[in-house]
């Protein structure tokens, strides 16, 4: 008589088990820090966005240059959405994701705002 075998053992499942705890905790640490990058990302492609802004504001001006915060007011960013904050002076803009801990980046726009 042959008998048929179903479901698993219990020491299948207990290695299972232990297989998948063993990934999670390599896996974890990794994701955690996926977040900070994505912001660092954010903050990063917004400073590109504010210096191409300011270089088609000068060439639009004809080479004359614009106050620091007219250059980065004519980015087209939704920063309430993207919780981000950009402030300018003396030919420099400093964009800042506001996150816990605060992610930023700061764009030289001397050769193009005043």
């Amino acid at each position: 008589m042959v008998s048929k075998r179903k479901g698993f053992t219990i020491i299948e499942l207990v290695v299972v088990i232990v297989i998948l705890g063993i990934l999670a905790a390599v896996a974890f640490p990794k994701f955690q820090n996926l977040s900070t990058e994505a912001q660092q990302a954010v903050v990063n492609a917004t400073g590109g966005a504010v210096k191409s802004a300011a270089i088609i504001l000068f060439a639009k001006n004809q080479g004359s240059m614009s106050p620091v915060a007219t250059c980065y007011s004519t980015t087209n960013v939704d920063y309430d959405s993207a919780n981000i904050t950009i402030s300018g002076a003396a030919a420099s803009v400093l964009v800042q994701h506001n996150s816990a801990p605060a992610v930023s980046v700061t764009v030289n726009v001397s050769d193009y705002c005043l």
